[in-house]
Protein backbone atom coordinates (compact mmCIF):
# COMPACT_ATOMS: atom_id res chain seq x y z
CA UNK A 1 0.00 0.00 0.00
CA UNK A 2 2.65 2.18 0.57
CA UNK A 3 4.20 1.60 -2.76
CA UNK A 4 0.90 2.08 -4.53
CA UNK A 5 0.58 5.68 -2.69
CA UNK A 6 3.98 6.74 -3.39
CA UNK A 7 3.52 5.88 -7.10
CA UNK A 8 0.40 8.00 -7.29
CA UNK A 9 1.99 11.11 -5.37
CA UNK A 10 5.23 11.15 -7.44
CA UNK A 11 3.39 10.62 -11.00
CA UNK A 12 2.78 14.31 -10.82
CA UNK A 13 6.16 14.90 -10.76
CA UNK A 14 7.41 12.36 -13.70
CA UNK A 15 4.95 13.81 -15.99
CA UNK A 16 6.32 17.21 -15.55
CA UNK A 17 9.87 16.00 -16.04
CA UNK A 18 8.85 14.13 -18.96
CA UNK A 19 7.12 17.47 -20.65
CA UNK A 20 10.31 19.09 -19.94
CA UNK A 21 12.22 16.48 -21.88
CA UNK A 22 9.62 16.57 -24.79
CA UNK A 23 10.31 20.56 -24.99
CA UNK A 24 13.98 20.00 -24.98
CA UNK A 25 13.33 18.02 -28.26
CA UNK A 26 10.88 20.02 -29.60
CA UNK A 27 13.66 22.49 -30.34
CA UNK A 28 14.85 19.60 -32.95
CA UNK A 29 11.60 20.19 -34.82
CA UNK A 30 11.47 23.58 -34.56
CA UNK A 31 14.96 24.57 -36.02
CA UNK A 32 14.20 21.56 -39.03
CA UNK A 33 10.58 23.26 -39.68
CA UNK A 34 12.22 26.88 -39.85
CA UNK A 35 15.24 25.88 -42.22
CA UNK A 36 13.25 26.83 -45.69
CA UNK A 37 12.61 30.28 -43.67
CA UNK A 38 16.22 30.99 -42.78
CA UNK A 39 17.75 30.13 -45.69
CA UNK A 40 15.71 32.56 -47.31
CA UNK A 41 16.05 35.30 -44.74
CA UNK A 42 19.16 35.07 -44.08
CA UNK A 43 20.79 33.51 -47.37
CA UNK A 44 22.71 30.77 -45.30
CA UNK A 45 23.71 27.08 -47.29
CA UNK A 46 22.07 23.91 -47.28
CA UNK A 47 25.29 22.42 -45.33
CA UNK A 48 24.82 25.67 -42.61
CA UNK A 49 21.20 25.47 -42.12
CA UNK A 50 21.90 21.55 -41.54
CA UNK A 51 24.19 22.13 -38.88
CA UNK A 52 21.79 24.32 -37.67
CA UNK A 53 19.42 21.52 -36.89
CA UNK A 54 21.82 19.17 -35.95
CA UNK A 55 23.99 21.12 -33.18
CA UNK A 56 22.28 20.11 -30.47
CA UNK A 57 22.63 15.89 -31.27
CA UNK A 58 26.43 17.12 -31.86
CA UNK A 59 26.48 18.56 -27.97
CA UNK A 60 24.95 15.32 -26.47
CA UNK A 61 27.59 13.65 -28.70
CA UNK A 62 30.46 15.65 -27.52
CA UNK A 63 29.54 16.99 -24.42
CA UNK A 64 27.23 13.33 -23.04
CA UNK A 65 29.64 11.95 -19.90
CA UNK A 66 31.19 15.69 -18.85
CA UNK A 67 28.10 16.51 -18.47
CA UNK A 68 26.64 13.75 -16.36
CA UNK A 69 29.89 13.84 -14.49
CA UNK A 70 28.93 17.42 -13.91
CA UNK A 71 25.53 16.88 -12.82
CA UNK A 72 26.59 14.09 -10.49
CA UNK A 73 28.51 16.71 -8.51
CA UNK A 74 26.18 19.34 -8.69
CA UNK A 75 22.99 16.89 -7.95
CA UNK A 76 20.21 16.09 -10.53
CA UNK A 77 17.76 19.07 -9.67
CA UNK A 78 20.13 21.78 -10.03
CA UNK A 79 21.85 20.51 -12.99
CA UNK A 80 18.35 20.33 -14.33
CA UNK A 81 17.18 24.28 -13.20
CA UNK A 82 20.32 25.22 -15.29
CA UNK A 83 19.56 23.16 -18.15
CA UNK A 84 16.21 24.68 -18.44
CA UNK A 85 17.52 28.42 -17.84
CA UNK A 86 19.74 27.95 -20.33
CA UNK A 87 17.29 26.34 -23.04
CA UNK A 88 14.70 29.13 -22.02
CA UNK A 89 17.28 31.92 -22.10
CA UNK A 90 18.45 30.90 -25.67
CA UNK A 91 14.83 30.67 -27.26
CA UNK A 92 13.94 33.88 -25.73
CA UNK A 93 17.46 35.68 -27.81
CA UNK A 94 16.62 33.66 -30.94
CA UNK A 95 13.89 36.07 -31.22
CA UNK A 96 16.08 39.09 -31.75
CA UNK A 97 18.93 37.14 -33.56
CA UNK A 98 19.60 38.91 -36.81
CA UNK A 99 22.16 36.19 -38.46
CA UNK A 100 23.72 33.20 -38.68
CA UNK A 101 26.60 33.85 -35.86
CA UNK A 102 23.84 34.81 -33.17
CA UNK A 103 21.87 31.90 -33.98
CA UNK A 104 24.84 29.43 -34.39
CA UNK A 105 25.51 30.58 -30.51
CA UNK A 106 22.41 30.30 -29.26
CA UNK A 107 21.88 27.01 -30.95
CA UNK A 108 24.97 26.15 -28.62
CA UNK A 109 23.90 27.76 -26.05
CA UNK A 110 20.34 25.59 -26.20
CA UNK A 111 22.56 22.49 -27.40
CA UNK A 112 24.19 23.18 -23.39
CA UNK A 113 20.92 23.45 -21.73
CA UNK A 114 19.24 20.36 -23.84
CA UNK A 115 22.07 18.00 -23.07
CA UNK A 116 21.53 19.38 -19.02
CA UNK A 117 18.14 18.41 -19.04
CA UNK A 118 18.19 14.94 -21.36
CA UNK A 119 20.42 13.67 -18.46
CA UNK A 120 19.08 15.01 -15.10
CA UNK A 121 15.87 15.05 -15.65
CA UNK A 122 15.85 10.84 -16.36
CA UNK A 123 18.08 10.67 -13.10
CA UNK A 124 15.81 12.33 -11.15
CA UNK A 125 13.33 9.47 -12.30
CA UNK A 126 15.19 7.14 -11.39
CA UNK A 127 15.67 8.61 -7.69
CA UNK A 128 11.94 9.72 -7.22
CA UNK A 129 10.00 6.93 -8.55
CA UNK A 130 9.00 4.05 -6.61
CA UNK A 131 9.90 0.46 -7.82
CA UNK A 132 6.30 -0.20 -9.06
CA UNK A 133 6.24 3.04 -11.06
CA UNK A 134 10.42 2.89 -12.70
CA UNK A 135 8.90 0.83 -15.67
CA UNK A 136 6.25 2.70 -16.63
CA UNK A 137 7.99 6.10 -15.53
CA UNK A 138 10.83 4.91 -18.15
CA UNK A 139 8.77 3.32 -20.75
CA UNK A 140 7.16 7.14 -21.07
CA UNK A 141 10.69 9.20 -20.60
CA UNK A 142 11.76 6.77 -23.88
CA UNK A 143 8.93 8.56 -25.99
CA UNK A 144 10.24 12.22 -25.45
CA UNK A 145 12.34 12.73 -28.57
CA UNK A 146 9.81 11.55 -31.24
CA UNK A 147 7.13 13.04 -29.51
CA UNK A 148 8.75 16.06 -29.06
CA UNK A 149 10.15 15.95 -32.28
CA UNK A 150 6.80 15.60 -34.10
CA UNK A 151 4.94 18.09 -31.75
CA UNK A 152 8.32 20.74 -32.64
CA UNK A 153 7.63 19.98 -36.66
CA UNK A 154 3.92 19.90 -36.44
CA UNK A 155 3.58 23.35 -34.47
CA UNK A 156 6.07 25.49 -35.51
CA UNK A 157 5.08 24.47 -39.46
CA UNK A 158 1.48 25.07 -38.57
CA UNK A 159 2.75 28.85 -36.64
CA UNK A 160 4.42 29.80 -40.09
CA UNK A 161 1.42 30.72 -41.95
CA UNK A 162 0.33 33.49 -39.31
CA UNK A 163 3.54 34.06 -37.29
CA UNK A 164 6.45 35.39 -38.23
CA UNK A 165 10.17 33.87 -37.35
CA UNK A 166 10.95 36.35 -34.27
CA UNK A 167 7.98 35.36 -33.26
CA UNK A 168 7.97 31.35 -33.53
CA UNK A 169 11.20 31.56 -31.24
CA UNK A 170 9.57 34.21 -28.69
CA UNK A 171 6.55 31.63 -28.06
CA UNK A 172 9.33 28.06 -27.90
CA UNK A 173 11.09 30.49 -25.33
CA UNK A 174 8.14 31.65 -23.53
CA UNK A 175 6.46 28.34 -23.48
CA UNK A 176 10.03 26.67 -22.09
CA UNK A 177 10.08 29.50 -19.06
CA UNK A 178 6.08 28.82 -18.62
CA UNK A 179 7.29 24.65 -17.93
CA UNK A 180 10.41 26.25 -16.34
CA UNK A 181 8.64 26.81 -13.68
CA UNK A 182 6.88 23.77 -12.61
CA UNK A 183 11.03 23.12 -11.28
CA UNK A 184 10.26 24.86 -8.32
CA UNK A 185 7.79 21.94 -7.20
CA UNK A 186 10.52 19.01 -7.98
CA UNK A 187 11.49 17.47 -4.43
CA UNK A 188 14.65 18.25 -3.04
CA UNK A 189 17.40 15.43 -3.15
CA UNK A 190 20.04 14.96 -0.53
CA UNK A 191 23.41 17.52 -1.08
CA UNK A 192 25.70 15.13 -3.60
CA UNK A 193 29.48 14.64 -2.62
CA UNK A 194 31.51 17.74 -3.76
CA UNK A 195 34.30 15.94 -5.00
CA UNK A 196 33.81 12.21 -6.18
CA UNK A 197 33.39 11.81 -9.67
CA UNK A 198 31.48 8.45 -10.48
CA UNK A 199 32.85 7.06 -13.59
CA UNK A 200 30.72 4.41 -15.05
CA UNK A 201 31.37 0.31 -14.78
CA UNK A 202 31.34 -1.66 -18.14
CA UNK A 203 28.42 -2.82 -17.41
CA UNK A 204 26.90 0.67 -18.07
CA UNK A 205 29.49 1.06 -21.07
CA UNK A 206 28.52 -2.23 -22.80
CA UNK A 207 24.73 -1.53 -22.35
CA UNK A 208 24.79 2.26 -23.59
CA UNK A 209 27.15 1.41 -26.64
CA UNK A 210 24.78 -1.33 -27.40
CA UNK A 211 21.68 2.19 -27.20
CA UNK A 212 24.46 3.76 -29.74
CA UNK A 213 24.30 0.89 -32.12
CA UNK A 214 20.36 0.73 -32.12
CA UNK A 215 20.67 4.85 -32.85
CA UNK A 216 22.39 3.98 -35.82
CA UNK A 217 19.75 1.80 -37.31
CA UNK A 218 16.85 3.59 -36.32
CA UNK A 219 17.68 7.08 -36.81
CA UNK A 220 19.83 5.53 -39.94
CA UNK A 221 16.38 4.10 -41.63
CA UNK A 222 14.04 7.25 -40.46
CA UNK A 223 16.61 9.27 -41.74
CA UNK A 224 16.48 7.81 -45.42
CA UNK A 225 12.99 6.27 -45.90
CA UNK A 226 11.60 9.58 -47.30
CA UNK A 227 14.04 9.69 -50.21
CA UNK A 228 14.18 5.82 -50.50
CA UNK A 229 10.22 5.88 -50.96
CA UNK A 230 10.33 9.28 -53.28
CA UNK A 231 13.48 8.23 -55.58
CA UNK A 232 12.95 4.18 -55.62
CA UNK A 233 9.18 3.87 -55.11
CA UNK A 234 7.76 7.44 -57.20
CA UNK A 235 6.34 8.18 -54.16
CA UNK A 236 5.01 11.97 -53.91
CA UNK A 237 6.79 13.73 -51.04
CA UNK A 238 4.08 14.41 -48.85
CA UNK A 239 2.81 10.54 -48.90
CA UNK A 240 6.43 9.74 -47.94
CA UNK A 241 6.40 12.03 -44.64
CA UNK A 242 3.80 11.00 -43.48
CA UNK A 243 4.75 7.25 -44.13
CA UNK A 244 8.00 8.32 -42.47
CA UNK A 245 6.18 9.98 -39.99
CA UNK A 246 3.82 6.68 -39.02
CA UNK A 247 7.19 4.91 -38.94
CA UNK A 248 8.27 7.06 -36.25
CA UNK A 249 5.50 7.03 -33.80
CA UNK A 250 5.34 3.84 -34.09
CA UNK A 251 8.08 3.46 -31.48
CA UNK A 252 5.57 4.66 -28.94
CA UNK A 253 3.95 1.90 -29.18
CA UNK A 254 6.83 -0.54 -27.89
CA UNK A 255 7.58 1.65 -25.13
CA UNK A 256 4.48 1.21 -23.90
CA UNK A 257 4.13 -2.06 -24.20
CA UNK A 258 8.22 -2.38 -22.50
CA UNK A 259 6.67 -0.41 -19.83
CA UNK A 260 3.48 -2.67 -19.40
CA UNK A 261 6.00 -5.74 -19.47
CA UNK A 262 8.46 -4.25 -16.71
CA UNK A 263 5.06 -3.32 -14.64
CA UNK A 264 4.37 -7.24 -14.30
CA UNK A 265 8.39 -8.25 -13.93
CA UNK A 266 11.70 -6.27 -14.19
CA UNK A 267 15.40 -7.61 -13.55
CA UNK A 268 17.81 -9.13 -15.77
CA UNK A 269 15.49 -12.13 -17.64
CA UNK A 270 13.20 -9.76 -18.67
CA UNK A 271 15.62 -7.22 -19.88
CA UNK A 272 16.90 -9.92 -22.19
CA UNK A 273 12.89 -11.42 -23.35
CA UNK A 274 12.28 -7.85 -24.40
CA UNK A 275 15.96 -6.82 -25.80
CA UNK A 276 15.60 -10.29 -28.27
CA UNK A 277 12.53 -9.55 -28.94
CA UNK A 278 12.19 -5.78 -29.84
CA UNK A 279 16.13 -5.69 -31.66
CA UNK A 280 15.72 -8.96 -33.16
CA UNK A 281 11.57 -8.61 -35.02
CA UNK A 282 13.23 -5.08 -36.35
CA UNK A 283 16.51 -6.62 -37.50
CA UNK A 284 14.03 -9.21 -39.46
CA UNK A 285 11.06 -6.39 -40.59
CA UNK A 286 13.97 -3.96 -41.61
CA UNK A 287 15.36 -6.12 -44.31
CA UNK A 288 12.12 -5.89 -46.73
CA UNK A 289 11.91 -2.07 -46.15
CA UNK A 290 15.11 -1.07 -48.98
CA UNK A 291 14.94 -4.34 -50.38
CA UNK A 292 10.83 -4.31 -51.51
CA UNK A 293 11.78 -3.50 -55.00
CA UNK A 294 13.22 -6.77 -55.34
CA UNK A 295 11.03 -9.23 -53.63
CA UNK A 296 7.67 -10.69 -53.69
CA UNK A 297 5.28 -11.50 -51.19
CA UNK A 298 2.21 -10.60 -53.75
CA UNK A 299 2.42 -7.44 -52.02
CA UNK A 300 3.36 -3.75 -53.84
CA UNK A 301 6.94 -2.64 -52.48
CA UNK A 302 5.43 0.54 -51.40
CA UNK A 303 2.94 -1.18 -49.02
CA UNK A 304 6.37 -4.26 -48.06
CA UNK A 305 8.40 -1.17 -47.53
CA UNK A 306 5.96 0.69 -45.38
CA UNK A 307 4.52 -2.37 -43.00
CA UNK A 308 8.65 -3.47 -42.68
CA UNK A 309 9.02 -0.07 -41.22
CA UNK A 310 6.13 0.43 -39.09
CA UNK A 311 6.67 -3.39 -37.93
CA UNK A 312 10.48 -2.67 -36.74
CA UNK A 313 9.70 0.46 -35.26
CA UNK A 314 6.75 -1.10 -33.22
CA UNK A 315 9.37 -4.06 -32.31
CA UNK A 316 12.16 -1.77 -31.83
CA UNK A 317 10.79 0.28 -29.39
CA UNK A 318 10.73 -2.35 -26.57
CA UNK A 319 13.95 -1.41 -26.21
CA UNK A 320 15.04 2.41 -25.10
CA UNK A 321 12.52 1.66 -22.77
CA UNK A 322 14.33 -1.26 -21.12
CA UNK A 323 17.50 0.39 -21.38
CA UNK A 324 16.15 3.62 -19.38
CA UNK A 325 14.87 1.11 -16.92
CA UNK A 326 17.82 -0.50 -16.86
CA UNK A 327 20.51 1.62 -15.99
CA UNK A 328 19.83 2.67 -12.41
CA UNK A 329 19.96 -1.11 -11.32
CA UNK A 330 23.54 -1.35 -12.31
CA UNK A 331 25.13 1.91 -10.97
CA UNK A 332 25.01 3.27 -6.92
CA UNK A 333 23.58 6.24 -5.83
CA UNK A 334 22.68 9.79 -7.67
CA UNK A 335 26.17 10.52 -8.88
CA UNK A 336 26.52 7.32 -10.63
CA UNK A 337 23.15 7.48 -12.17
CA UNK A 338 23.93 10.78 -13.84
CA UNK A 339 27.05 9.83 -15.18
CA UNK A 340 25.35 7.02 -16.59
CA UNK A 341 22.79 8.49 -18.46
CA UNK A 342 25.45 11.32 -19.50
CA UNK A 343 27.22 8.37 -21.51
CA UNK A 344 23.75 6.75 -22.64
CA UNK A 345 23.20 10.77 -23.88
CA UNK A 346 26.35 10.56 -25.55
CA UNK A 347 26.13 7.31 -27.38
CA UNK A 348 22.41 8.21 -28.49
CA UNK A 349 23.42 11.61 -29.94
CA UNK A 350 26.82 10.06 -31.83
CA UNK A 351 24.38 7.24 -33.12
CA UNK A 352 22.08 9.71 -34.20
CA UNK A 353 24.73 11.74 -36.22
CA UNK A 354 26.29 8.35 -37.58
CA UNK A 355 23.08 6.65 -38.70
CA UNK A 356 21.62 8.92 -41.54
CA UNK A 357 25.28 9.95 -43.45
CA UNK A 358 26.08 5.85 -43.08
CA UNK A 359 22.94 4.82 -44.47
CA UNK A 360 23.57 7.25 -47.08
CA UNK A 361 27.11 6.40 -47.99
CA UNK A 362 26.04 2.59 -48.18
CA UNK A 363 23.20 3.42 -50.73
CA UNK A 364 25.52 5.52 -52.50
CA UNK A 365 28.32 2.97 -52.64
CA UNK A 366 26.98 -0.21 -53.19
CA UNK A 367 22.99 0.55 -53.76
CA UNK A 368 19.77 0.62 -51.84
CA UNK A 369 19.00 -3.07 -50.91
CA UNK A 370 22.52 -2.93 -48.85
CA UNK A 371 21.11 -0.51 -46.58
CA UNK A 372 18.77 -2.81 -45.11
CA UNK A 373 21.75 -5.53 -43.80
CA UNK A 374 23.82 -2.92 -42.85
CA UNK A 375 20.68 -1.61 -40.63
CA UNK A 376 19.31 -5.11 -39.52
CA UNK A 377 23.25 -5.73 -38.52
CA UNK A 378 22.75 -2.41 -36.04
CA UNK A 379 20.38 -3.85 -34.19
CA UNK A 380 22.13 -7.51 -34.18
CA UNK A 381 24.85 -5.77 -32.51
CA UNK A 382 23.01 -3.43 -29.82
CA UNK A 383 21.62 -7.20 -28.89
CA UNK A 384 25.12 -8.45 -28.78
CA UNK A 385 26.10 -5.82 -26.71
CA UNK A 386 23.09 -5.88 -24.39
CA UNK A 387 23.55 -9.48 -23.74
CA UNK A 388 27.51 -9.42 -22.55
CA UNK A 389 26.63 -6.68 -20.38
CA UNK A 390 24.10 -8.81 -18.86
CA UNK A 391 26.30 -11.65 -18.80
CA UNK A 392 28.89 -9.74 -16.49
CA UNK A 393 28.83 -10.45 -12.61
CA UNK A 394 30.07 -6.33 -12.18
Amino acid sequence: MKDSAETVRYWPHILLLWLMGLLAAAQLGKMSALLPLLREDLGISLVAAGWLASLLEAGGAGLGLAAGLLIGRLGNRSGLGFGLLLLAGAGLAEALAQDLAALVVLRLVEAAGYVLIVIAAPSMIAVIAPPSARGPAFALWSTFVPAGLALGVAATGSALAWMTRGEIFLGWGLLVAAVAAGWFGLPRGQRPPTVRLALPGLRVWLLTAGFGCFTVGEVGMLAMLPTFLIEEMGLASGAAGALAGAASLATMVGSFAAGWALIRRSGRNSVLLLSAIGLLAAAAFTLPIFLAPGLSFGLPPVLLAGVGAVAANAFVGLYPAVVFARLPDLVSGPAGIASANGVITQFGAGGALIGPPLAGFVAASFGWGTVSPVLAGCFIAAFALTLWAEARNS
